[in-house]
């Protein structure tokens, strides 16, 4: 007979670490934990059925097995996992009867104080529906503790009027002990200006100091809302090289934030990389910067960072030591003769790279180049790449590199490579196209590459015979479940085993997006930017973007926590997740998350009439 259960402290740890219960307070926990009561039950012995509705099931120690109304086996549960509510069953909904697998211990939730929780908490009411989507939506919600942007603000900002001299303004800079200003006009934010503007605007050039600050100021700098989280800011200042970013509550100024207050506030934080690789005078200064990325990956990843934020941050390190060597290089070999651009493509394009990747680059030229010109961008392209390969991004086995020729073009050249996949749809052309329609300028005259963006992205959308050849090849990767949605394994040349989470989860997943930007002809790369803009134009609804989110997450996660275990242990990390290592409950929700990804599959099979 289930007693009452009083040890609150005790439940409150255990529920602290099982989903979705993990969402709620402490509070909130400490309440439900009073309304629990346990109940041993020994091997063999039946614990409820599923209808009428029982109420929650808590399994605190030992396994419970579930079978239908045949005695047919339908699902194992063990400790930390939950039964007594709706069920889906390889995509099926069904009644069950629970019967004790082992000797153990179950913790019980009555069916009243079962729906008045789901009730009074959003989170844990979309877990338990009973649609997979939703279900799925509440397993990606992780809760960490994020430091918003309002907790570095230490005082009210200096702002003065852009009337005001250039002079007065340095005074009030002065006796306020402040490096920067913000410039007002109208009471409306209109720039900023720093010490490092009055030394290169003012100083420099002996420009008059009676003249307006409004002459010398940042005009209409980006800024970032009050409520905006640390990692907003981090990624606008790693982005734009940004040192001191306006924080606005609506169209007031609150206050500034400065690269310092996040280096003061985290230990090691990719800013704090990221400001040191520009710094670095030589390729060996670069090669010790890069031994900091692991553990900072292993830190981004224990901390619970969201996995979107991980992938931009990992990318912008990968972008800065790109930038460094093209700066270093260009020292070397002098100007370059013509306007370029490198570009990257792949995930760095997309800003989901993970732990270390292979490169992906080319550069788009200004026009044609002649010999000597030629022979600049060979040279700088070798050291680059070289460069890239000795940090750790090793050269691409496909030779998708700026060192190949082919990949070394005119802005003519690589309209003319587009035009010859779009024209005929070869499998190679294909192939080519889920590459490079995936591009982003990481240096360089971004103009170019948005010509080209815009031209290629044009010529897909008016060519329907090449897209249905593009969702051919979406539909060559499938997510990893076989019949009876069991999951399939692969072997990752090792002798072990495991779900390959990149080409069969990742893969799919950022494969269906792009095709939703082709026909829409969205030019952004990143594929969470893709599922929004797609969804703000219509191309899909938000049912279907809300699930593809969070099966990407969700995969990702999975993948990324795998990784920094590998790495932790001194091992390479891979893409194989060996099943075993995962939990009930994550197999379950990962098994939801592909069988959502198949779903949209079929959709686009359907939508260009592909077998």
């Amino acid at each position: 007979m289930p007693t009452n259960y009083h040890d609150a402290s005790h439940a409150t740890e255990f529920l602290h670490t099982v989903i979705p219960f993990n969402a709620l307070l402490t509070d909130e926990l400490n309440s439900l934990a009073y309304k629990l009561e346990a109940a041993y039950y020994p091997q063999g012995k039946v614990i409820f059925s599923s209808r009428p509705a029982p109420g929650l099931g808590i399994i605190r120690k030992g396994a419970v097995r579930m079978l239908d109304d045949k005695q047919k086996f339908l699902d194992k549960r063990s400790e930390g996992e939950l039964f007594g509510h709706a069920i889906y069953f390889h995509g099926e909904m069904k009644d069950y009867v629970v019967e004790a697998e082992e000797d153990c211990l179950i913790w019980h939730l009555s069916a009243e104080d079962f729906v008045e929780l789901c009730n009074a908490n959003v989170l844990v009411g979309e877990y338990f529906s009973s649609r997979l989507k939703t279900r799925l939506s509440a397993a990606t919600q992780v809760k960490h503790s994020v430091t918003q942007v309002r907790d570095l603000l230490k005082r009210a900002p200096v702002m003065v009027d852009a009337d005001m001299s250039i002079h007065d303004a340095a005074s009030r800079m002065s006796a306020e002990n402040v490096s920067s200003v913000l410039v007002v006009k109208n009471q409306q934010l209109c720039g900023i200006v720093t010490d490092k503007d009055l030394r290169h605007r003012v100083l420099a050039t002996g420009l008059d100091p009676s003249g307006a600050i409004g002459n010398v100021m940042t005009a209409n700098p980006k800024h970032m809302a009050v409520d905006a989280s640390v990692d907003e800011a981090l990624l606008l200042m790693m982005r734009e090289n940004y040192h001191h970013l306006p924080v606005m509550d609506d169209d007031k100024p609150l206050g500034l934030v400065t690269a310092g207050d996040i280096l003061r506030a985290q230990s090691e934080h990719p800013l704090r990389l990221v400001r040191d690789i520009y710094k670095s005078k030589s390729i060996n200064g670069l090669l010790e910067l890069s031994q900091r990325l692991t553990p900072l990956f292993e830190r981004m990843v224990t901390l619970g960072r969201d996995v979107e934020q991980i992938g931009r941050m990992v990318t912008l390190i990968t972008d800065a030591f790109t930038v460094r060597l093209l700066q270093l290089s260009e020292q070397h070999l002098g100007e370059p003769p013509i306007a370029y651009a490198w570009v990257v493509f792949g995930s760095q394009a997309r800003e989901e790279q993970t732990a270390r990747t292979d490169q992906d680059n080319g550069l788009v030229l200004e026009r044609d180049a002649d010999g000597e010109e030629a022979d600049y961008f060979a040279r700088l392209s070798e050291l680059v790449c070289d460069g890239l390969d000795q940090l750790g991004y090793v050269y691409c086995p496909g030779e998708v590199m700026a060192l190949n020729v082919k990949w070394r073009v005119s802005l003519g050249g690589w309209k003319q490579h587009f035009d010859g996949w779009i024209n005929e749809p070869k499998p190679k052309s294909v192939m080519y196209s889920s590459i490079f329609f995936d591009i982003r300028c990481v240096f360089g005259k971004s103009r170019l590459v948005e010509d080209l963006q815009a031209y290629a992205s044009k010529r897909a959308r008016e060519n329907r015979i090449f897209r249905r050849f593009m969702a051919e090849n979406v539909l060559t990767h499938r997510p990893p479940l076989g019949f009876f949605r069991r999951f399939v394994q692969e072997d990752d040349g090792s002798h072990s085993e495991g779900l390959n989470l990149k080409h069969r989860g990742i893969v799919p997943i950022t494969d269906l997006v792009r095709m939703r930007a082709l026909e829409t002809g969205i030019h952004e790369a990143n594929t969470f930017r893709r599922i929004e803009l797609a969804t703000e134009k219509g191309a899909m609804n938000e049912d279907d973007a809300s699930s593809l989110r969070d099966a990407l997450i969700l995969i990702n996660r999975i993948r990324l926590e795998h990784q920094s275990k590998q790495m932790v242990a001194g091992r390479k990390p891979t893409n194989f997740v060996p099943i075993e290592e995962l939990s009930p409950l994550l197999r379950r929700n990962l098994k939801a998350a592909f069988m959502l990804v198949e779903n949209a599959q079929q959709a686009l099979a359907l939508r260009y009439q592909v077998l």
